[in-house]
């Protein structure tokens, strides 16, 4: 089946995509879902009263109905399919004694339907561009914005089992693929030209084998020469991912000369990578500003293999080396890449120092899974300061002070004592103004103690507690943890905490308000504890992180409150209770606290 996402804005063509907000997947092929994921409320009803209001007063009153009498299409197909109108879509309600009159929708301005399908959500969308051929032509081009085509590649180190079509659909990736590039080349002067993002990532060249789903995944590479034609006429294509890219370079090397010739392109992913690749990468005629490379599979890695980076040591400003960023150590003291500001490494690394000099303007740094540093062998020049470090392992010898630091590993019990002594000389080098950190609860109050005295400039902290090994926390064991060390709290400086447990929901049901209220009673008292004890704490989050759900490692379900306290200090505190979206708006504020 298909799931819409989101769009991509296209109200700007000519700005570099880098500069705007990453588009999201508009088609997703995932087989392991059966259905649309819950949408957000769509703002379109508002959008077009606001319409009539001003129309009611400029000429005479308004009200809408979708056009009847008109055939309706399949987007894709074209095909006639039954009419249904999205219930972002649908009309106000107009009583008997209403003075409005009722206009077709279609009857607006097409520039007005234009920014009302902007705002659309992107189900809605595709159910309206299914009512008549006039809307089809309206929606469309936010619906090619940005495709894409495969499964999301997130949890790369989870071993999966792959996805087994459903009863609706049997359709594997090549057939899909195959099918959206003799769409898109059937009428290329029209389409063509609004296709800006194509993701095409795992599933997309694989079919199951003979032998039956479970058993196994064969390598299918026949909508090559289609996507091939494709890409030669996607000249506004600003994004392009391809996950299986090097063994479909090497079966349709015209895949990659396609690719080579596209002029804007501004985003490069190709993740399986080999020498078919890095020739791809030497030749392109664009100069993108953010490229992504995954893992090398093809055969012995040459040395000198990111020699082809060259060309673009201007345009660069996002490396991502996942898995290989051993192809560093080949350019590092050859070239320097003043405009990177985001570095994404994996596996065998160069010396932090040597990465300095490569990267003087380096502002964010992912050291992801496992990865090895190289030890420095003097005094390491670094910079004087980065944004963000997120690492997944301690680095003791770390020589820079970062303003944000996300700890993508746990202290405690399960990982080992060298692992949190490790930790405590990051802390003191980086001495960062908001930290994201995971511990057990049963660490120690010395290991917490140092831990504190350590980041003297800390203003925010995210704290998640679990069990030390990979069974759930219960609330009982988080409460007692906090009440145990309110007294280490107590002398931070901290103004903005969000602490959570991890454990598992208390109820399936998101809808038992019993449970829920006893969540918003259990967290409020915690919070006004820790307000109580932290004297210059202004903003609180109280929560749980399900660590059962395939969710990030610090993705809270948390209620957020902000703190007020009379001036006389001998009174209690009070707590306001914020609203999500104000609590999401707090933590990012709290995140980007600059350092004094």
């Amino acid at each position: 089946m298909l799931c819409y996402n989101h769009f991509y804005d296209e109200s700007a063509p000519d700005h570099d995509c880098h500069c705007q907000p990453d588009p999201e997947p508009i088609f997703i092929h995932d087989p392991c879902k059966s259905s649309f994921p819950p949408l957000a409320p769509s703002p379109v009803p508002t959008i077009i009263n606001c319409y009539l209001f001003h129309a009611a007063h400029v000429a005479v009153p308004l009200t809408l109905r979708m056009p009847s009498g008109e055939p309706h299409y399949d987007p894709l197909s074209r095909d006639p399919v039954p009419a249904r109108l999205p219930s972002s879509l649908e009309a106000p309600h107009v009583p008997s004694y209403s003075p409005y009159q009722r206009i077709d929708l279609l009857h607006l301005n097409r520039d007005v339907l234009s920014t009302i399908s902007h705002f659309c959500s992107p189900h809605d969308a595709v159910q309206f561009a299914q009512t008549c051929k006039d809307a089809y032509e309206i929606v469309m081009p936010r619906i090619l914005a940005d495709v894409t085509i495969g499964q999301s590649d997130e949890n790369q180190d989870e071993p999966r089992d792959p996805p087994v079509p459903d009863d609706t659909s049997t359709l594997q990736g090549p057939d899909r693929l195959e099918m959206f590039c003799n769409f898109m080349l059937a009428d290329p002067k029209t389409r063509m030209r609004h296709l800006r993002a194509l993701r095409l990532l795992d599933y997309a060249f694989a079919r199951p084998s003979n032998t039956g789903f479970r058993d196994g995944w064969d390598a299918d590479f026949s909508p090559a020469d289609s996507l091939a034609r494709l890409l030669h006429e996607a000249t506004n294509l600003r994004v392009l991912h391809i996950r299986d890219a090097e063994p479909l370079f090497q079966s349709h090397p015209a895949v990659y000369e396609a690719l080579a010739e596209l002029p804007v392109l501004k985003e490069i992913s190709l993740y399986y990578i080999g020498n078919f690749c890095l020739k791809a990468i030497s030749q392109l005629r664009s100069r993108p500003a953010i490229i992504e490379n995954g893992l090398w599979k093809d055969g012995p890695r040459p040395q000198g293999d990111v020699t082809p980076f060259g060309p673009y040591i201007n345009s660069f400003q996002h490396i991502k080396l996942w898995e290989c960023g051993c192809m560093l150590e080949s350019v590092v003291d050859r070239f320097i890449w003043p405009n990177v500001h985001t570095l994404d490494i994996g596996g065998r690394i160069a010396k932090i120092s040597e990465l300095a000099h490569a990267f003087p303007n380096l502002r964010r740094l992912t050291f992801y899974l496992e990865f090895s540093v190289k030890q420095e062998t003097g005094p390491a020049a670094c910079w004087p300061e980065l944004d963000y470090l997120e690492t997944s392992a301690p680095i003791p010898s770390f020589p820079s002070p970062v303003r944000r630091v996300q700890l993508q590993y746990g202290i405690g019990a399960r990982y080992g004592t060298q692992h949190d002594l490790k930790t405590l000389p990051l802390m003191e080098k980086t001495n960062p103004v908001a930290l994201s950190c995971t511990i057990a609860h049963t660490v120690s109050e010395t290991m917490l103690e140092r831990m504190k005295t350590s980041m003297p400039s800390l203003q925010y902290l995210e704290l998640i507690l679990n069990s030390g090994g990979r069974a759930s926390m219960e609330w009982q064991a988080f409460q007692e943890w906090v009440e145990r060390n309110l007294e280490i709290m107590r002398a931070t400086s901290i103004v903005g905490l969000c602490i959570a447990y991890s454990g598992a929901a208390g109820s399936s049901n998101p809808d038992d308000t019993s449970v829920a209220d006893a969540n918003r009673r259990r967290s409020t008292h915690v919070a006004l504890m820790l307000a109580r004890a932290v004297k210059t704490l202004s903003y609180i989050a109280v929560g749980r992180h399900e660590h059962e759900k395939d969710v990030g490692m610090y993705d809270v379900d948390c209620l957020w409150f902000q703190i007020s306290r009379p001036a006389d200090e001998t009174q209690e505190p009070s707590l306001e209770l914020l609203t999500a979206a104000e609590g999401e708006r707090i933590r990012e504020m709290l995140q980007n606290t600059p350092r004094v």
